[in-house]
């Protein structure tokens, strides 16, 4: 063992407050070359000293009260502070995740007639019962979740058919930033001949489908 690593385990024993910790394994790892230099083996001063234990329980039995507890406040707090950056790494990484909501007229990225038109496009289709012409419209993360058959199997499970397509709603388009990539979402209701319908449709950077929600 080097004389270094003999006093970093001292230190990690010591029962004090940092400051006071530093000045003991300043003045031990002096004294430790100290008497080296005078041509003494490092093994048998250390052998000498004990083990590392041992020679920081000499210093623990002297310390008073008030060193005591001014060391176990300053380890508490130590503890405290590293559980508070923990939670604000979390808190970060969720917010990162979180979509950050914005009004999609102040998109650099999405036009907001674009995204409307291409949103009821891909609902007259589904409407329709074009489930092929809707896949067509997604990005391959979708596709890798949805395909014409589920499509049509989804909507065959509704309570109600949906009869013809009378009217659209108003629309709302909002644009979501999460994980650096931005995405415009719109939601919409119709009515048709039997039942009510609400969309909610999201679109990839690339105008692609990402997300297709009936309700």
């Amino acid at each position: 063992m080097t004389a270094e690593r003999y006093v970093k385990e001292v230190g990690k024993l010591l029962k004090c407050r940092a400051s006071r910790k530093k000045e003991i394994k300043r003045q031990l790892l002096s004294e430790i070359n100290s008497t080296v230099s005078k041509g003494e083996n490092l093994e048998d001063v250390l052998g000498r000293m004990g083990i590392p234990w041992d020679y920081a329980n000499r210093y623990n039995d002297n310390f008073d009260k008030a060193e005591r507890r001014a060391a176990k406040r300053e380890r508490t707090l130590k503890i405290w502070g590293i559980v508070l950056l923990v939670i604000a790494v979390l808190i970060a990484a969720i917010y990162w995740k979180l979509p950050k909501w914005s009004d999609i007229s102040e998109s650099t990225v999405f036009s907001e007639e674009q995204v409307k038109a291409q949103a009821e496009e891909i609902i007259r289709l589904y409407s329709s019962n074009d489930f092929q012409a809707v896949t067509a419209y997604m990005n391959e993360d979708m596709k890798q979740v949805l395909n014409a058959a589920t499509l049509q199997y989804t909507k065959s499970q509704m309570k109600e058919e949906f009869g013809e397509l009378l009217a659209f709603g108003n629309m709302y388009a909002s644009e979501a930033k999460q994980n650096g990539e931005r995405y415009a979402m719109v939601q919409v209701s119709v009515s048709y001949a039997n039942t009510s319908v609400t969309y909610t449709i999201t679109f990839d950077e690339e105008m692609k489908l990402a997300g297709f929600f009936v309700k």
